[in-house]
C-alpha cells in the first residue's frame, strides 16, 4: 500500500539537532544538505503512487528514499552494497535521505532491486519513464533555482556501448543455438535432436568455431543454421512453455534476419549486405543495435539537451533509444515534448535540423539555431536564392537581386516562379551570377520555398550576431565525454533498452546535482545553517515526534 513520506519529521533527539556544533558545521559545508533540500524535499511520490496496491497492506518504503538513494549510488560511483553500507554507517547519507530519526534504515538491496522491477514492469504495460518524468522535474527544479529561464537549449547525442559481446555471425548462431538447446535440457532433454546433443558436450562451442572443418555443408555458418532451422522445427509444436520463451523467439528473429527462404527448403545465410543494422547483435542484450559511427557501435543513443544561461546549465530533457535513432528524429520528439513556447531557442547541428523541423518549430514559438547545415553548399558563383525578395503575403517574387521587378509571377505548389525580361537581364551587372535561366522571350528563374528558406538560413549564419550566439552550443559537446568518463556509461552492468535507460537516468540526476553544487558553492549557500536558523519545533501527543515548521 502507498504511503508517501513526510521528510520534514524529526525525532526530539534526533542526531542532527543534539549533534556539536563544530560536527554540524562540518555536516553543512557538505553535500548532504543540498541534496535534502534541492533532491529529496522535491521527489514527487504521488507519481510513483501506482507501483504499489490499492487495498490494505504494509506500507512501502519511502520513494522519495529510494529514488533519492539510487541517484547517490551515481554520484559517488558505489556498488549497491556499497551504498547500503554508506546509508548505515554515513550520517551525511542518512542526513541527505531524511533518515537520522530511523531507529532502523529502511532501503536494503532486495529493496532496490523490487523498486528497479516495478518501474520497468510499470513501463512495458504503460510505455510512461516514471524515472525519466522524474528526473527531468528534479532538473527543473534546480534550472529554477540556479536563475536558469529554459528560454535556451543545446543539445547533442552520444553513442553508449552495450556490456554484450561483439559476436561474428558464426558466434551469433551458436550463441542462439546454444540457448535454446539448453532451454530443452532443462525441460526435458529428450525434446533436444539427436545430432544436437553434442553442444552440452565440454569444449564442443570453442571445437566447432575454432578448431573443426566444415561438414555436410559448403560453410561453416551453413551448418549452423541448418542446426538452427532444426531446433525450429522440433520446436514448433511444443507447449506455450517453449514457444513462449525468449530462447525460442530469438532463434524464430535470428532464422529470419540471418536466411533467406530457398524453393529446395535449403538454409540460405544472406549476403553481409542483405544485413541490416537492428539485426540481433547478441542474444544476451537483445535490444542492442549496430551503427557504423566512427569506430562502429553495437549498444544505444542518449540525447541530452542542456538549458542553460551564462553561468551554469543542467540537463532539462533527455532520451535514450537504439543506436540506429536519428538525430533529427530526436529533434522532432524534443519539439513534441515541449509543445507550444514562447520566444525559446535551441541550438542544433547540422544533423538535427530540416526544412520541415525548422518550419515546426517555428509555429510553436520555437527557433532552431544550426551551427551548420548538411547536404550540398550552394555554387559560390552563383548569387543565393535568399538574394530575391518575395512577398510574405502572397509569397510571390517582387524584386531581382538588382531590384527589378518581374514581368510576371506567381506562386505554386511551395515553388516560387518569376519571369523577366530579355532587356532587364541582358542589361543586368549582376546577370552572370544570377540564377535565372534564358528562355525564348526572356528569362526566369524557378526555386522552391524549401530552397528559399534554406537559403535565407545560410545567409542569416554568416552575421555577426548569429555567430555569437551559434558558438554557445559547443558548452553541450563536453557533457558527453563527462558523463561517459564519470559514469562509466559504456559499461553499464545491465543489459536492455529499458534497464540501460532506467540506469542511465539516475546518471543524469548524478550529473545535475553537481552542477547544482558547484553553483552552490559559488554563490556561498548554507543549507543546514539555514534549516537550524529558520525552523520552529512544536511536539506531537505523547510520541516524542517534533514536526519541524519553516519560517521566514
Amino acid at each position: 500500500m502507498f504511503r508517501k513520506n513526510d521528510v520534514a519529521q524529526l525525532s526530539l533527539d534526533d542526531k542532527i539537532i543534539t549533534m556539536p556544533k563544530y560536527l554540524q558545521k562540518a555536516l553543512d559545508k557538505s553535500w548532504a544538505g543540498p541534496f535534502h533540500e534541492h533532491i529529496l524535499s522535491n521527489i514527487n511520490e504521488e507519481r510513483f503512487e501506482v507501483l504499489y496496491s490499492e487495498t490494505a497492506s504494509r506500507p512501502n518504503t519511502p520513494v522519495n528514499v529510494i529514488v533519492g538513494l539510487l541517484i547517490l549510488k551515481d554520484i559517488f560511483g558505489l556498488s549497491e552494497e556499497d551504498v547500503i553500507g554508506s546509508l548505515h554507517f554515513d550520517t551525511r547519507f542518512q542526513y541527505a535521505l531524511g533518515t537520522t530519526s530511523y531507529d532502523e534504515q529502511p532501503v536494503s538491496i532486495n529493496t532496490l532491486y523490487n523498486f528497479r522491477t516495478r518501474v520497468l514492469k510499470h513501463e512495458e504495460l504503460t510505455k510512461r519513464d516514471l524515472i525519466k518524468e522524474e528526473i527531468e522535474s528534479l532538473a527543473e527544479h534546480m534550472g529554477a533555482h540556479m536563475k536558469i529561464d529554459g528560454k535556451t537549449i543545446r543539445m547533442d547525442s552520444m553513442m553508449i556501448s552495450s556490456s554484450c559481446k561483439k559476436l561474428s555471425r558464426i558466434e551469433l548462431v551458436y550463441a542462439v543455438n546454444i540457448k535454446m538447446i539448453k532451454l530443452l535440457d532443462k525441460i526435458n532433454s529428450s525434446l533436444i535432436p539427436e545430432e544436437l546433443r553434442c553442444y552440452l558436450e565440454n569444449g564442443h562451442k570453442n571445437d566447432t568455431i575454432y578448431r573443426t572443418r566444415d561438414k555436410d555443408a559448403n560453410t561453416k555458418l551453413e551448418w549452423l543454421l541448418s542446426h538452427s532451422l532444426l531446433l525450429h522445427r522440433t520446436c514448433l509444436h511444443l507447449a506455450d512453455e517453449i514457444v513462449q520463451s525468449d530462447a525460442y523467439l530469438l532463434l524464430k528473429r535470428m532464422i529470419e534476419e540471418q536466411t533467406t527462404e530457398s524453393e529446395e527448403s535449403l538454409v540460405v545465410p544472406k549476403e553481409g549486405k542483405e544485413l541490416h543494422s537492428k539485426i540481433l547483435q547478441n542474444p544476451s542484450d537483445p535490444d542492442a543495435t549496430y551503427r557504423d559511427k566512427y569506430t562502429g557501435n553495437i549498444g544505444y543513443v542518449a540525447n541530452l539537451a542542456e538549458s542553460f544561461n551564462e553561468k551554469s546549465g543542467v540537463i532539462s530533457h533527455y532520451d535514450f533509444k537504439e543506436n540506429t535513432y536519428s538525430d533529427s528524429k530526436f529533434c522532432d520528439d524534443i519539439l513534441d515534448k515541449l509543445g507550444k513556447q514562447d520566444e525559446v531557442k535551441i541550438l542544433v547541428d547540422g544533423a538535427y535540423y530540416s526544412y520541415d523541423l525548422d518550419q515546426k518549430a517555428k509555429e510553436q514559438g520555437i527557433q532552431l539555431i544550426p551551427t551548420q547545415l548538411v547536404g550540398k553548399k550552394p555554387s559560390q558563383e552563383k548569387l543565393p536564392y535568399s538574394s530575391f525578395e518575395i512577398d510574405a503575403e502572397t509569397q510571390k517574387i517582387t524584386a531581382c537581386p538588382s531590384n527589378e521587378k518581374p514581368q510576371m509571377s506567381y506562386y505554386s505548389k511551395k515553388s516560387h516562379t518569376a519571369k523577366f525580361k530579355a532587356p532587364q537581364c541582358e542589361n543586368c551587372p549582376l546577370h552572370a551570377q544570377c540564377p535565372v535561366k534564358k528562355e525564348k522571350k526572356g528569362y526566369s528563374v524557378k526555386f522552391s520555398t524549401k530552397s528559399y528558406v534554406t537559403s535565407k538560413q545560410r545567409q542569416e549564419m554568416e552575421t555577426k550576431e548569429y555567430i555569437i550566439l551559434a558558438n554557445k552550443r559547443a558548452g553541450v559537446e563536453g557533457i558527453p565525454s563527462v558523463i561517459r568518463r564519470k559514469y562509466n556509461v559504456d559499461a553499464m552492468p545491465v543489459r536492455g533498452l529499458l534497464r540501460s535507460k532506467l540506469c542511465f537516468g539516475f546518471k543524469v540526476g548524478a550529473y545535475n546535482f553537481k552542477k547544482l553544487m558547484k553553483y552552490l558553492k559559488k554563490k556561498g549557500v548554507s543549507p543546514l545553517t539555514f534549516l537550524l536558523n529558520h525552523i520552529k519545533y512544536t511536539f506531537t501527543g505523547n510520541s516524542r515526534r517534533l514536526v519541524v515548521i519553516f519560517t521566514n
